[in-house]
């Protein structure tokens, strides 16, 4: 008597849990844009994805501004798993391939950036160890319209111009540069034409003489790009920027001019 009770009662449970279920995916944009992307870039390598003392992921799930939303990359300092490179990608963006940074022997521990984020997606960070290994974590981010909000007021300043600063302590250094870059899906408030993509497309930081990050860059990095890079050591002096342009192929640079 008590089974056929309890029977009736089990399976009402499963079907609100599968209605949950279902209402869950459904609020979860599509996976099928990241399997594209892995297929191309990683193939069917596996991947970890748990470890979040030796790599994590921060953005807000609800972003308080699309065009410059803030990510925040943490890395450990692991001689036996050095990491050689990191891609970022959002995968429902026009151009998903955010950055490729490649790094040097000093170790990178933390990594600030402000992205544009053009609707509800998942946003990823894959580590590609010096053995080969691979590491991925990601985050959902609910945005809309991040890459085709109207670029800002001009401000002063000329194109291309960088400041760097360092922290107090030498460990962490924060590169802007002034910079539309553009991404090909915003609209001229004056003439109403879409203004074409103008970006950075490459960004060497150097320490000491000797490159601590190389970067690829794309449309979906800020209007005026900022990055924060940190480690665990003090960096050594002095900190050198090289920035390509994608237009017109300028090289920008810059130096704190310490020794």
């Amino acid at each position: 008597m008590f089974a056929r009770t309890l029977a009736p009662c089990w399976a009402l449970t499963c079907l609100i849990a599968g209605a949950a279920h279902a209402v869950g995916e459904e609020q979860q944009p599509s996976s099928s844009a990241w399997e594209l992307l892995r297929a191309k870039y990683y193939g069917d390598r596996p991947m970890g994805e748990v470890d979040e003392t030796y790599m994590s992921l921060e953005a807000p799930a609800n972003t308080p501004d699309p065009a410059a939303t803030p990510l925040t990359l943490r890395f450990a300092d692991d001689d036996r798993r050095r990491i050689k490179r990191v891609r970022v990608f959002i995968d429902n963006n026009p151009a998903p391939l955010v950055a490729t940074f490649d790094f040097a022997s000093t170790p990178v521990t933390e990594i600030n950036m402000h992205v544009r984020i053009d609707r509800f997606t998942s946003v990823r960070a894959i580590a590609e160890t010096a053995d080969g290994g691979l590491e991925m974590r990601s985050g959902w981010v609910k945005a809309s319209g991040g890459c085709s909000v109207p670029p800002g007021a001009s401000g002063e300043g000329t194109l291309g111009e960088i400041r760097v600063r360092t922290s107090a302590d030498a460990k962490s250094v924060q590169v802007g540069i002034r910079h539309p870059n553009a991404s090909g899906f915003q609209m001229d408030p004056r003439t109403g034409d879409l203004i074409p993509a103008h970006f950075i497309a490459h960004l060497r930081v150097s320490a000491g003489g000797s490159a601590l990050i190389d970067a690829e860059t794309g449309i979906s990095l800020s209007e005026n790009p900022t990055l924060r890079i940190t480690s665990d050591k003090p960096l050594p002096q002095p900190i050198t920027i090289d920035a390509l342009d994608s237009q017109t192929k300028a090289h920008y640079s810059a130096s704190n001019g310490s020794h």
